[in-house]
């Protein structure tokens, strides 16, 4: 009878950890299916863009980010913000272009610091939209112009395809390959999802774009490790939907693996659980009120990551339990349906599913920074750069 019991806490436990990741999985697998609703309203307002770049010690990337600014729109004012820097990073950002913001203030020590002074130049010099681009990143030739047809048929938030750069075909490792299709999953797949049901998309911190108007309704005064979720929670409780476009993108640099890459994920993972846990009461009083895109947001907070529940379903299929058992073989074929249109997103699906093969070394990596995440969910925000190798010439 003990041993029942402890077997019923266990599948219980097992249900109560994954049931949040496995449903948002579903709804948003759903959603792929349908088109993704744009905004639409009767009269289109002007839209004057910015580009707000925050930069901490990003000396060697700086300049690519700017010249590809540049390159899709030589027009747009660029407004690097150079937070706290030890290196280049202000002079590299204005030889390439830019125009450079200086904050020097210790005690201003997390990315939302940097945004802030950044977003008020911009409004400054006339802006009544802002772009945000990552100081690591390259943008597609039509980001500005699709960023600005939402903005002006009504959108009051904005977020594009946020990807990991594409590495060199023939050398990349497959975990390399494997982590970059899961941010696919996690940047394109979901987003698209929640935009066909007409959900918020989310903001990911990089090729979000918000209106003044929204700025000031909703101010930018979050301060966390995962300044980006938080802010796109208090957006969805004040009722503002972010936009999906997906025409346009942003990609990123893939961070080195080994400990440079275990410790950012577990920055943020820890950043999320930590928001996670602030916001929910917020987002329980928004759904009560009729805010019926909160429900979502908080499934989508409490989600674990997939490689955390696909760990636990295991374990959970060697209980002595038919129906827990039933419960992961469900979730088994929501995975492979995620992980698949994940890679059919890419451009090269074969070579990412291929990649599955050290899967198990993944999750092994995903399983030993638990204590780290558990760590990091309790810091308060501290913006430390990410190492990455410079862009060759």
């Amino acid at each position: 009878m003990v041993e029942h019991g402890v077997v019923t806490i266990l599948a219980v436990a097992a249900v109560a950890f994954t049931a949040p990741l496995f449903a948002d999985l579903t709804l948003c697998l759903l959603g792929n299916l349908l088109p993704v609703r744009g905004a639409r309203t009767a009269g289109k307002k002007a839209i004057r863009l910015a580009v707000v770049v925050p930069a901490h010690n990003e000396e060697q990337m700086i300049a690519r980010t700017v010249a590809s600014v540049r390159a899709a729109d030589a027009s747009i004012f660029i407004f690097v913000v150079a937070h706290n820097c030890e290196d280049d990073t202000a002079n590299a950002a204005a030889k390439a272009g830019a125009q450079v913001v200086e904050l020097n203030d210790p005690q201003q020590r997390g990315k939302g610091a940097a945004l802030r002074s950044g977003f008020q130049a911009a409004i400054d010099a006339g802006a009544n939209a802002l772009l945000v681009i990552d100081a690591d990143t390259v943008v597609s030739a039509n980001l500005f112009a699709a960023t600005c047809e939402a903005l002006e048929s009504g959108a009051r938030a904005t977020q594009c395809r946020y990807e990991m750069e594409p590495p060199n075909t023939e050398s990349v490792s497959r975990i390399a390959r494997l982590r970059a299709l899961a941010v696919r999953g996690f940047n394109v797949l979901r987003p698209r999802g929640r935009a066909g049901l007409g959900f918020s998309t989310g903001v990911f911190g990089n090729g979000f774009a918000l209106t003044v108007e929204t700025l000031r309704r909703v101010p930018f005064s979050v301060d966390s490790i995962a300044e980006d979720i938080e802010y796109h929670l208090r957006l969805v409780c004040a009722g503002v939907r972010v936009h999906w476009i997906e025409e346009a993108f942003v990609h990123a640099n893939l961070s080195p693996a080994g400990s440079v890459q275990a410790k950012q994920q577990a920055r943020w993972e820890g950043g999320r659980i930590g928001v996670a846990r602030r916001s929910t009461g917020q987002l329980l009083v928004a759904n009560l009120r009729g805010n019926w895109r909160a429900a979502e947001a908080l499934a989508d907070v409490w989600s674990i990551p997939l490689a955390r529940g696909i760990v636990i379903l295991l374990l959970a299929a060697l209980l002595p339990a038919p129906w827990v058992r039933a419960y992961a073989i469900g979730c088994a074929a929501v995975t492979l349906a995620y992980v698949l249109g994940s890679a059919l997103l890419g451009a090269e699906p074969m070579r990412d599913l291929a990649a599955l093969a050290v899967a198990p070394i993944y999750l092994a990596r995903k399983a030993a920074i638990t204590p780290l995440v558990l760590l990091n969910s309790r810091r308060r925000a501290e913006w430390a750069r990410t190492e990455r190798e410079a862009p060759k010439p």
